[in-house]
């Protein structure tokens, strides 16, 4: 697959993300509603893609050395932040959380499901859980301590296991134990159950691309300092990837290059989305700062991700 049929399956993406982008300015839908559409998203479709991955899934203990590699590499990414930030001549103390983690919920699911399909989500999936146990249990709590102090280790391990995502992913890995979907596909009335989760994870594409759309935000003559970053995050991000994909994924784990392209998926993706609402008093400076570069690399992102597809074809 070259590059041009790569960016034609992503494609879709682009131009669900282009109606998103008209819809803000025609003034179509408000930003309440598309808060509405985000909460549908996290709490009910893409938990229905990850329930119905992991379910079918073949899960290997080998993966659980994948999720820890790219834990060490976040937490790693964090600290390289913190020690070049004074070399760059961003003010803004966002920057180092801006060099690690990844919007995999809000953007990552969409892309790779595009390309690879649903039945290959599980992947991906994988990948992403050492990125967000580092976001819930490193990131966040860093980001709140810049803006309203600790929060108690309790509380934060009490959210992880609220968080519908991973109790997805979790309900999937025992359903995948006991056989659960097999068994209720081989059943007429049962298997539309199955079939209505389907129809429910099918809306996830759609109204991820619309909503990234609708909130992506580029304030001209204010682009310098977010490119830089994305710039510097791409800088340690792609060559691990790379490294990490083919040495360890492929040559070490012998895994398919489906999953190769789930870590390179993973490791283009924007900062986590949620980085402005845990900065409620920054300037108005830095929030620009941050907006700006989640807005750019998610550009970035979208073009990058053909040449993956072109380099590891479904």
């Amino acid at each position: 697959m070259n590059y041009i049929e790569a960016l034609s399956k992503v494609l879709p993406v682009i131009l669900l993300l282009a109606l998103g982008v008209i819809l803000n300015r025609a003034q179509f839908i408000h930003a309440p509603t598309v808060q509405e559409i985000k909460k549908l998203v996290i709490n009910l479709t893409l938990p229905a893609v990850l329930f119905l991955a992991f379910a079918r899934a073949s899960i290997q203990a080998s993966y659980l050395l994948i999720v820890g590699l790219v834990f060490a590499l976040c937490v790693l990414a964090l600290l390289l932040g913190r020690w070049i930030h004074p070399l760059t001549g961003i003010q803004a103390p966002q920057f180092p959380a801006l060099m690690t983690g990844f919007e995999a919920g809000m953007m990552g699911y969409a892309v790779f499901a595009s390309v690879y399909g649903a039945e290959n989500v599980f992947k991906f999936a994988v990948v992403d859980l050492g990125q967000v146990t580092f976001v819930f249990f490193v990131l966040v709590p860093t980001l709140e301590r810049l803006s309203s102090g600790p929060q108690p280790f309790a509380q934060t391990l009490r959210d992880f296991f609220r968080t519908p995502v991973i109790l997805a992913i979790l309900a999937g890995i025992l359903a995948n134990q006991v056989g659960l979907v097999p068994w209720l596909d081989s059943r007429p009335l049962s298997a539309s159950l199955v079939q209505t989760l389907e129809i429910i994870a099918g809306l996830t594409m759609p109204l991820v691309a619309l909503i990234i759309g609708y909130e992506m935000r580029l304030s001209r003559g204010r682009l310098g300092q977010p490119a830089l970053t994305v710039a510097l995050r791409l800088l340690y991000w792609v060559p691990l990837g790379i490294l990490l994909s083919t040495l360890v994924v492929g040559r070490l784990l012998q895994l398919d290059p489906v999953f190769q392209a789930a870590v390179l998926t993973m490791f283009i993706l924007p900062p986590p989305f949620v980085i402005p609402l845990f900065i409620p008093t920054a300037s108005d400076a830095d929030r620009a700062y941050v907006v700006n570069t989640l807005s750019l690399a998610t550009l970035v992102t979208l073009f990058a991700f053909a040449l993956i597809g072109g380099i590891f074809p479904p």
